[in-house]
């Protein structure tokens, strides 16, 4: 081999090099993106299961139906500060409630960002007290 094709190779071999390094860099950070994702999307379901459950207990029944209510409603603002006091959320995560515009009950959003530019996870869902039976009959009959 000569002196020219030894640099040659050296060089066609240093730029393949450092575009597989770059494929390999970019494959990571792919890798480690879809890992965040997959890490707030699971605490996103956390907090809804752990929502749903409180609410289905009686402590929580108790607590955020509004009695006095001629129809069948949450009282909102013991709603949200029962879910925020008793449900530690992760730094990541931000919940805010909002009434129907129907009256069907409150919507919750819940909403986890990462510190990439991602933009943010978001989950919307309706909680009405009817689905947790507690409703009376005749309330629902009129």
């Amino acid at each position: 081999m000569t002196l020219l094709e030894v640099v040659v190779s050296s060089v066609v071999l240093a730029g393949s090099s450092s575009a597989a390094l770059g494929v390999w860099n970019q494959a990571a950070n792919e890798i480690q993106r879809s890992s965040q994702l997959d890490e707030l999307g699971l605490q996103l379901e956390t907090a809804r299961i752990a929502t749903d459950r409180w609410l289905q207990s009686d402590a929580a029944s108790a607590v955020v139906f509004d009695s006095t209510s001629p129809d069948c409603r949450f009282n909102p603002e013991a709603l949200e500060a029962a879910v925020a006091e008793r449900l530690p959320l992760g730094s990541e995560l931000s919940t805010s409630w909002s009434a129907d515009p129907q009256g069907l009950g409150h919507w919750l959003e819940l909403s986890a960002s990462s510190l990439t530019s991602m933009p943010p996870l978001k989950r919307r869902l309706l909680f009405t007290p009817a689905a947790y039976g507690l409703c009376k009959q005749e309330e629902l009959s009129s």
